[in-house]
């Protein structure tokens, strides 16, 4: 299956999405998984007249006066109806191409049930036209972003931090992890740890602790080495004020090596490094020095400095033979990157579904090619 122009690949995020197309080595386009409606019509159907909806970092502007929600919670979509407004807004307002000209690759947690994989198709062939349309787990594609078709990634997102170990393009599902915290679970422990202080960052608290966790973080290799004299200041877009917050930053950093210990109770959250290596360890022996030999590092918190440093350093401790921890400067894009090299790849064209073969067989192609 050839196609006559790019492909455009989506990566649909919990909390951003990023479009582009297949011949470019970045994406196009990034914005927040949100869309803003106003408060009056949530919870009621029929017709409302005439309002405005809003989309990504839009939403976030209007964040006073509308309600803002995410289509996309913990890797699945919930909210269709928000889901096919975003992917109109990506074809028609940033990547202004025509859908039905465009083959798509939809990237999708490696968690998403084949139900929702039969509701992409229904969106993306009946209402926006498109001729063509594969979808792959972000995980497989983190590592083809990478250079690699067996190993390790961890992923570590906004509402969730999983480890998914594949083998020449494959899942192990059996073996996939979950450390249960993210970067969610991080904002609310900066919003309680502040409220304490009788700190409040208003409404735009999770914008200030997102600009701080990117900014200001930076974790050490040795939490027991004394501190630098280094000030970390979370400082409102609107005021300019800025809120002292070096001890929050500090403990927030151990929380992905020492969870308990931060939050002061059993929280039922799994270190990284021992996620990881419970990971592997479900994973056959023959392979695993494979598996370990690539150990990629994805998703927006996977940026924040000393992070893949620390995470060698602990692994150490835990595991016998050598492990290759592989990072980028634009690792929270690399499966984009992925989705962009596997859509170029002719022994991948088998894997897609055109228009009329979901029209002739509906369910069933999805179920025999989709099954990542």
């Amino acid at each position: 299956m050839s196609f006559d122009k790019p492909a455009v690949v989506i990566d649909n995020g919990s909390h951003f999405m990023k479009a582009g197309f297949a011949c470019d080595n970045h994406p196009v386009s990034m914005f927040r998984t949100l869309v803003a409606r106003p408060r009056n019509l949530v919870g009621r159907y029929g017709r409302a007249g005439h309002y405005e909806v809003y989309i990504g970092d839009e939403a976030v502007v209007h964040n006073d006066d509308m309600a803002v929600t995410p289509p996309v919670v913990n890797g699945k979509i919930v909210q269709w109806d928000n889901m096919e407004r975003i992917w109109h807004h990506i074809f028609y307002r940033e990547l202004k191409a025509a859908p039905e000209d465009r083959a798509v690759l939809l990237c999708l947690s490696p968690g998403a049930p084949i139900e929702e994989k039969i509701k992409c198709c229904q969106v993306f062939f009946e209402a926006l036209n498109v001729p063509a349309l594969c979808m792959q787990s972000t995980s497989v594609l983190a590592l083809y972003g990478s250079g690699f078709t067996t190993g390790i990634t961890i992923d570590l997102g906004w509402d969730s931090t999983d480890i998914n170990p594949a083998y020449e393009g494959g899942l192990i599902h059996y073996a996939q992890m979950s450390t249960n915290y993210a970067g969610e679970q991080i904002c609310k422990f900066y919003r309680e740890s502040l409220a304490s202080r009788g700190i409040d960052l208003g409404c735009d608290a999770n914008e200030i602790i997102d600009a701080v966790m990117m900014n200001e973080m930076n974790i050490s290799i040795d939490c027991s080495m004394p501190r630098r004299p280094v000030r970390k200041y979370a400082v409102d877009p609107r005021t300019k004020q800025k809120t002292d917050v070096t001890d929050e930053t500090f403990m927030v950093s151990e929380m992905f090596f020492q969870p308990d210990l931060v939050m002061g109770y059993d929280t039922g959250y799994m270190p990284l490094h021992k996620a990881f290596l419970m990971a592997s360890q479900k994973c056959d022996m023959d392979i695993r020095d494979e598996l370990n030999n690539a150990v990629v590092l994805c998703g927006g918190l996977s940026m924040i400095p000393g992070l893949a440093e620390r995470f060698r350093v602990e692994l150490t401790d835990l595991v016998e033979k050598p492990v290759t921890v592989l990072t980028s400067d634009e690792s929270y894009v690399v499966s984009w990157m992925g989705g962009a090299t596997f859509a170029g790849i002719p022994e991948a064209q088998r894997m897609w579904v055109t228009r009329q073969q979901f029209q002739e067989y509906g369910a069933r192609v999805v179920k025999n090619r989709m099954m990542f």
